[in-house]
């Protein structure tokens, strides 16, 4: 078994991008031009956000904010 994409939903995906970069010198690997979704460089497992608002499209059983 391989795990290949780690997701995480965050309100501000740009702002998140740029915080993984400056706190644990990660490169950007895609952003979406939306700014909805984003990539980071982490090797052989990928690093992702998405945008609270894909969330809601994504999983309509719901999800837990914070």
């Amino acid at each position: 078994m391989k795990l290949s994409y780690t997701i995480l939903y965050v309100k501000d995906v740009p702002s998140s991008v740029a915080f993984y970069e400056k706190a644990f010198g990660l490169k950007q690997r895609f952003i979406h031009e939306s700014g909805q979704y984003a990539e980071m460089e982490t090797g052989e497992t990928k690093l992702a956000f998405a945008s609270n608002e894909l969330a809601l499209s994504n999983l309509p059983q719901g999800f837990q904010e914070n």
